[in-house]
């Protein structure tokens, strides 16, 4: 092999990387990394397929062109036929379908799909911590022998896109459990009438299903709860059924945008004009759940008191994060007033610092008489975006 053409392998793993590591839908992501591998072999296709959580099926990721040569039948397919020898090897290797049209693993392939996967297919395993998490497969118009040299390259390929699956899986289970943990919260907090009931019942509803999902010790607890949810509210079954908000789903669309759509809502109900400065988009939207609830949480509360006490006509929101550390800053040109003379109560300020105290964080006010008020919200990260302090979660053993 020619050092030209192990620089030209070495520069499509670099693009391969690159791919993934771009802005986007994740699915789009993984169909780019494919499609440099169908470009370095010259295949026809080159469809992904991903072991779906429940270890049972594949699904389809590929672009529309993909899709449609491939048809409706092939969105899923059954995993018990195709996760086995030679396809399925402890070393993740590419293996091609030319040196095995003898094993009885190729019989037992359903005809359609080794009609368009064809005897030269190529299956590239996608893997990442000694886990299949799903495989590339290429086919070809006519016969394609793999060398050495394409097999290292696909190896190492399958390696990327796993490793870069495998952190968007573990940041969505991140994500869930900072959504449960938020739910507990405002489950805690709702009060004792019909409507607030009926919501903390699903929420702990939701709490023993994902305690039931992820093994959680919390299972007995949140079991525990529930039934006197459950109590509580047959005995006060009276009552007449009023209107609910519920915050439930609140941290679920990403820090930024969510923060982005709360002032664009309160400026134009309110009329107080807002301003928000975020330096670094990306690093604010890697903000976890768990965190991201609670600094929301304190804008509200911060943006209620601007409304409600300081009689404020602009208010300024400043997002600061970076890999190790998040900052809300909540600015308004209101009338301020002398914290001392104010309850904590009133302003709402203790349940804002326990907040911020949940995540290892911390609130802080400055406010001047006539000169307006700064709340300060900040929590700690550590370089993976994960609350420094938080419950200790293996997410590896959650996927």
């Amino acid at each position: 092999m020619h050092d030209a053409d192990v620089v030209a392998l070495l520069t499509r793993l670099v693009r391969v990387d690159e791919v993934l590591a771009a802005p986007g839908d994740r699915a789009d992501r993984l169909a780019g990394a494919a499609e440099v591998l169908r470009e370095v072999v010259g295949a026809r296709l080159s469809p992904v397929f991903l072991l779906d959580r429940t270890g049972t099926r594949l699904e389809l990721v590929a672009d529309q062109a993909q899709r449609r040569v491939l048809g409706d039948d092939f969105r899923t397919m059954p995993a018990y036929q195709h996760l086995r020898a030679p396809w399925i090897n402890t070393e993740e290797w590419p293996v091609s379908a030319a040196d095995h049209l003898d094993h009885a693993s190729w019989q037992v392939l359903p005809e359609d799909f080794r009609a368009w996967f064809g005897t030269s297919g190529i299956v590239a395993p996608i893997h990442a911590d000694g886990r299949h998490l799903g495989a590339v497969l290429l086919a070809f118009d006519g016969e394609y022998r793999l060398a050495e040299d394409v097999r290292a390259f696909l190896a190492v390929a399958g390696r990327i896109m796993g490793n870069a699956l495998y952190r968007w899986q573990a940041g969505e289970r991140e994500q869930e459990l900072g959504a449960l943990q938020e739910r507990r919260r405002l489950s805690d907090e709702l009060h004792v009438d019909l409507a607030q009931q009926t919501a903390a019942l699903g929420m702990q509803v939701e709490a023993v299903r994902l305690d039931a999902e992820t093994g959680s010790e919390l299972l007995a607890q949140d079991v525990e709860a529930l039934r006197r949810a459950v109590g509580s509210l047959q005995r006060n079954l009276r009552h007449q059924m009023l209107g609910l908000r519920a915050d439930a789903g609140l941290g679920a669309r990403r820090l930024l945008e969510t923060v982005r759509a709360h002032l664009d809502t309160f400026s134009t109900e309110l009329q107080i004009r807002t301003h928000l400065v975020c330096p670094d988009t990306a690093a604010a939207d890697r903000v976890p759940v768990a965190v991201a609830a609670q600094l929301l949480r304190v804008l509200q509360e911060s943006l209620s008191n601007c409304h409600l006490h300081a009689s404020a006509k602009a208010v300024a929101v400043r997002l600061l994060a970076s890999g190790t550390r998040v900052r809300l800053e909540v600015q308004d040109d209101g009338a301020g007033f002398d914290p001392a003379s104010v309850p904590d109560s009133r302003l709402g300020l203790s349940i804002m610092r326990e907040r911020m105290e949940q995540v290892g964080g911390s609130l802080s006010l400055v406010s001047v008489r006539g000169g307006g008020t700064l709340v300060v919200a900040e929590a700690p990260l550590d370089p993976a975006g994960r609350v420094v302090g938080g419950p200790g979660v293996d997410v590896r053993e959650r996927i």
